[in-house]
């Protein structure tokens, strides 16, 4: 079977259910998953309270959102006069639908809808285009902040500091290096990237082969002082 990988999240059980099963009826392989948050996976757009993914081959992508996109018929009349989006500007809207992949199907074709009310409405050219622009933001890898190459650097150095879990804290710079290194993002479209760029991966490897060399070293060290 195909690598499965997170296609919608939700914030209950119950939404992914109805999308899982919208997707079977149309073939299309899928799987159910609760995420159990340690780390942040890096899948672009995450919210954290949407713990409730399905999950799909990265080749199903559009297919599976051009589905989804098929399902939603908004009615400006049927819109709860509360509801939030009603009270968006227009560049809030625009943002929305520039945004996509930062809002639900509905909340999308809800912005398209109220913009058209507005007299703006985007030609299906128009609206490829600010997906393809998209991605290209979304695309660009991450620096890791300076503060986080200092500590991945140092850290094995921890190991002198007279405070408990120095065994732990000195091997961070190896967890970071391998974090930088290893870490991926899924885009939208399905496909997979580097989450960091080349220079902060290359951080990343010599993280992992100093952090190493100076722990030995620093361990040694240790325990000639505690023989001495």
């Amino acid at each position: 079977m195909k690598s499965l990988l997170t296609f919608k999240r939700f914030h209950a059980a119950e939404q992914a259910a109805e999308i899982i099963s919208l997707l079977e009826a149309h073939h299309i392989p899928v799987q159910y998953e609760e995420e159990v948050l340690l780390t942040d996976s890096m899948y672009v757009g995450q919210n954290f309270d949407q713990r409730h993914l399905v999950k799909i081959p990265a080749d199903y992508f559009d297919q599976a959102d051009a589905l989804l996109k098929s399902q939603i018929n908004v009615s400006l009349e049927d819109v709860p006069s509360d509801y939030y989006l009603l009270s968006f500007s227009t560049e809030e809207l625009e943002e929305v639908v520039i945004k996509k992949d930062e809002w639900g199907d509905y909340d999308y074709a809800l912005a398209v809808k109220l913009l058209e009310k507005q007299g703006i409405s985007y030609s299906p050219e128009q609206l490829a285009l600010l997906r393809n622009t998209r991605l290209e933001i979304l695309s660009q890898p991450q620096d890791l902040p300076g503060i986080w190459l200092f500590i991945g650097y140092l850290s094995p150095l921890i190991i002198f500091a007279p405070v408990p879990a120095t065994f732990v804290l000195s091997f961070l710079g190896i967890f970071i290096g391998a974090f930088v290194r290893l870490t991926k993002k899924t885009l939208p479209d399905g496909s997979r990237i580097a989450a960091f760029s080349i220079k902060t991966r290359n951080h990343g490897k010599w993280m992992i082969i100093s952090g190493i060399l100076l722990a030995i070293i620093c361990w040694t060290l240790l325990i000639r002082i505690g023989h001495g």
